[in-house]
């Protein structure tokens, strides 16, 4: 049980998301279709002002906009670095 709770431990203290996408990037998860489970990391997009922010019109905008057709951008969370734009 010990070695689980190090595990574990270790998991959550990267700068990196479980799928390797560092803080300082966008994390765009594809679901559904034939790119299922797959993920990409794009840079934060300048009209974020350097912080990919979901409240922010613009910023959201362009994040969704890295979502390649036939996929649309369907949900964006930025509670902790890097944000997840997921597309659907």
């Amino acid at each position: 049980m010990w070695r689980a709770i190090v595990l574990v431990g270790l998991i959550g203290c990267g700068d990196e998301s479980k799928d390797g996408c560092p803080e300082n990037q966008v994390e765009v998860a594809y679901l559904t279709g034939a790119r299922d489970g797959e993920t990409v990391c794009k840079p934060i997009p300048v009209s974020c002002g350097g912080t990919a922010s979901c409240a922010n019109m613009n910023c959201i905008r362009d994040m969704y906009g890295y979502c390649e057709s036939p996929y649309i951008g369907v949900g964006c969370s930025d509670t902790f670095p890097p944000a997840i734009i997921s597309c659907n």
